[in-house]
Formats: C-alpha cells, sequence, structure tokens
C-alpha cells in the first residue's frame, strides 16, 4: 500500500454505518458536484449574469467546502491524521505569525493567502474517501458532455470580435487577451485561458480511458467529445491547451514502462482514433481556419522563444529556477502571506508581484520558509505519482491519465488563482479518488 493511500484511509471508521451516515455521504458527493459545477461556469457568473459581484465570486466555492468539511468531520471522516495537512498546517501557522509580526502584513492578505494555501486542500483527502468508481466515471461523463457546450462557447468566442460580449473580462469590464492573427484566446465559460487548458486536459484524460475500456463511456459520448475536444483545441488560441493535454498522453510512457505487453495494443487503439479524427476534421471550414491560425501562433512564437519543444522546457525552467532569481531582490522573511494575490492586493491596498507561481512562496515568505511550501508540493505530487503507478500494476490506467492533468497543476500552476487551485484540489481528488475506489471487474 503507497503512502498516499495509507495516509487518505488512516482515520477509523465504525464497522456499521448507520442511516444518518449513509445519507451525510450522499450529500457530500452532491456538494462535490456543486463544487465542480461552480468551478467550471464561476467565469461565466463574473463575466456575463453577475458582474457587479465579480470580486465575490472568487471564493464562491468556500462555502461549499466548508459545508463539506463540517459533515466530514461529524461522520469521523475529517482527515486530521493526515500527514500531508498536518505539515501544511504547521506551515500556515508559521507562515500567518511571521507575517504578523515580522512584516507587518495587512491582516486581510494574511488571511487570504492563508485560505488560499490550506482551506481547499483537504477536499483532495475527501474525495478520495468517499467517491466510488462510479463516481469517478460520472465525473468523465460531465467532463465529456459539457465539451460540446464548452466548445461552442470557444468556437463561437474565437469567430467573434475582441469587443463582443462573449469575449468580456471578469466584472463585465474589459476584454479577454489578443493573440496572433488578431484573435481572442478564448477563455470558454471561465474568467481566464487556464480555464478551459485544466478543463480539456481532464477531458483528454477521459477519452484515452473511455477508448482503452470499451463500454466504459457510452460511443456516441465518447465520439462527440472527444470531436468537440480537437475543436477546441484549434480554436482556443493557446498553445498551452495542447501542450498541456500532450502531458497526459505522455503516461502512455507508464504503460510502456510497466505493461509493456499491452502497451502496443493500446497505443494503435488511441492514435488510430486520433489519425482518424483529425483526417475528418480537417474537411470542416472552421478547423481548417483554426488550424491555420494555430499554425502562426506556433510560428510566431517560435521567433522568440524557440521550437515549440524548447518553449516547453524553457517554461518549467523559469519556474524552478524562480526561488532562486527572487530571492535576490527579497527580504529574508519576504514581504508577507498573501501579498503576492491580486486578491490580496486589493484588500490590503499593497501588491507585491510574482507572476511565476514558485516565486509567489519566496517573495511572500523569504527563501527559507517560502522554499518549505515548494517542498510539501514536490512531497504531495510524487506521493500521488506513486500511488497512481501501483493501480498501473493492477490494471487500473484511470489514475495515471489523471495524473497527467492534475500533476502538473498542483506541482507547477499559481493556486493564488481561484481556478488554478480549484482544478489541482478537484483534478487531485479525482485522481485519488481513482485510485483508491475499488474498479469493477
Amino acid at each position: 500500500m503507497s503512502a498516499m493511500e495509507t495516509v487518505s484511509l488512516r482515520t477509523p471508521m465504525p464497522r456499521k454505518r448507520t442511516v444518518a451516515e449513509v445519507v451525510d455521504y450522499t450529500v457530500i458527493r452532491k456538494l462535490i458536484w456543486v463544487y465542480f459545477l461552480l468551478l467550471l461556469f464561476e467565469g461565466a457568473l463574473r463575466k456575463w449574469f453577475l458582474p457587479s459581484l465579480s470580486q465575490g465570486l472568487l471564493i464562491v466555492r468556500d462555502p461549499i467546502v466548508i459545508l463539506i468539511y463540517y459533515l466530514a468531520y461529524a461522520r469521523g471522516i475529517f482527515p486530521l491524521q493526515n500527514k500531508y495537512l498536518q505539515r501544511l498546517c504547521e506551515w500556515t501557522v508559521v507562515s500567518v505569525v511571521l507575517s504578523f509580526l515580522i512584516n507587518q502584513a495587512h491582516p486581510h492578505a494574511i488571511a487570504y493567502g492563508a485560505r488560499t494555501n490550506l482551506l481547499h486542500i483537504p477536499l483532495i483527502f475527501i474525495m478520495g474517501r468517499i467517491l466510488k468508481w462510479k463516481d469517478v466515471i460520472n465525473f468523465g461523463k460531465a467532463f465529456l458532455l459539457l465539451a460540446l457546450p464548452m466548445t461552442w462557447v470557444v468556437a463561437e468566442q474565437f469567430q467573434a470580435d475582441r469587443m463582443d460580449i462573449l469575449n468580456v473580462a471578469s466584472g463585465g469590464t474589459g476584454h479577454q487577451l489578443m493573440t496572433s492573427g488578431d484573435k481572442v484566446r478564448a477563455s470558454g465559460t471561465f474568467s481566464f485561458v487556464s480555464g478551459i487548458v485544466f478543463y480539456y486536459c481532464f477531458a483528454v484524460a477521459f477519452i484515452i480511458y473511455g477508448f482503452l475500456h470499451k463500454g466504459t463511456v457510452p460511443k456516441w459520448l465518447l465520439y462527440l467529445g472527444t470531436g468537440a475536444t480537437f475543436l477546441a483545441m484549434v480554436t482556443a488560441g493557446s498553445r498551452a491547451v495542447i501542450a498541456e493535454s500532450l502531458q497526459v498522453v505522455a503516461c502512455f510512457g507508464f504503460l510502456a514502462y510497466f505493461r509493456p505487453q499491452e502497451f502496443g495494443k493500446i497505443a494503435a487503439t488511441v492514435f488510430g482514433f486520433s489519425a482518424i479524427a483529425l483526417l475528418l476534421y480537417s474537411q470542416l471550414d472552421l478547423f481548417k481556419e483554426g488550424l491555420n491560425f494555430l499554425s502562426l501562433r506556433f510560428e510566431e512564437a517560435a521567433n522568440v522563444e524557440g521550437t515549440p519543444i524548447e518553449a516547453y522546457f524553457k517554461r518549467y525552467w523559469d519556474i524552478i529556477s524562480a526561488p532562486y532569481h527572487y530571492s535576490q531582490f527579497t527580504d529574508f522573511w519576504g514581504n508577507g502571506l498573501g501579498t503576492s494575490t491580486r486578491a490580496g492586493a486589493m484588500l490590503s491596498g499593497k501588491f507585491t508581484f510574482a507572476e511565476i507561481s514558485w516565486a509567489r512562496p519566496i517573495v511572500e515568505n523569504g527563501l527559507i520558509v517560502g522554499s518549505l511550501f515548494l517542498i510539501w508540493r514536490i512531497w504531495i505530487t510524487k506521493d500521488l505519482l506513486k500511488t497512481c503507478i501501483n493501480c498501473i500494476n493492477k490494471g487500473n490506467y484511470l489514475p495515471i491519465f489523471l495524473f497527467g492533468a492534475a500533476g502538473p497543476i498542483i506541482l507547477f500552476s499559481p493556486l493564488g488563482q481561484p481556478t488554478n487551485l480549484g482544478f489541482a484540489v478537484f483534478g487531485s481528488g479525482l485522481c485519488l479518488a481513482a485510485a483508491l475506489a475499488k474498479k469493477p471487474a
């Protein structure tokens, strides 16, 4: 049993579950669905339906996780003994104390920073504990089904003018970023493009698994979801959608190493269908337009950043090396927890910019204390990967593909951004649940 699995299942449970427990479990699962839907449509509320409440909607999922935690604690399944949460809580307490006493940062910024680093993380282990295999697959079906209207929105944004209401920014003012060919970087129902990048990564994970295990997802949904995902990749206006999705596909490498006897058949099935889908899609005018635009986007980027492979590795090198570079002009104790988040800046009136995700804890907490948070991110990602690899040896391939989507988010993504935090937590929880749930024979 892996370390991740051991820790997640350490809390003792009564041998017999009462009716009340069953009801509460059902309620918690429904609340996780609410969390998921708010994650997907929070941006739509902030852009189109409730723009005047845009700032408040940044924490729209917070009451949901608090209610989940209350129900989980009442049923004795809140992960109080979880070593990852214990270390994170200890780090947050130290960071808060130092921010108050030494940095004298604004209490509102400190509170928001503590919320960002701690509040949502326990949901990962609650999802891993209570979600059944059927629940995980149902979330996968939801990703593929909702990919149809999501891609419609993306395609409309791609074809629309920058000033169109579809391309308005959060708060109902301003507009989305432009990219090559006078096209907008589509954001779908999210506040920013990162949302659709993460969304389609998880869609790709379930698509791959759907083709590997026929019958898991209805054929009509699998084919339509696959088609919608392909179309979104060329109309989103973002190279990251393709790059991050390829990280999911790259998880075939784990199958090649641990299950070489099955890899050939699996790879042929998936890549064969992808080739056929691309051939058929190439006949659509919208796909052709998107593909031409994407080629232009890669060409322009190559003139600045080098080849796509060079740009990919440079991006991650910039993240990994950021602690060293930012420590050169950061005080030993940093500027205070939460001061490098936009929300924390708005609450405190003071902003210390840290664009790169691994730079934020260094700028806020200094090199020593900040690095401990980065070590924690590496630790939890490593153990989650180990758990997923163990599943490969047991014939369960879904967790490793979900890790391909979730792992880079929880390790590298800026958690101060609400959408990024949501996908880091929900995606990791879904991955852990797929690993720990009993898979039907």
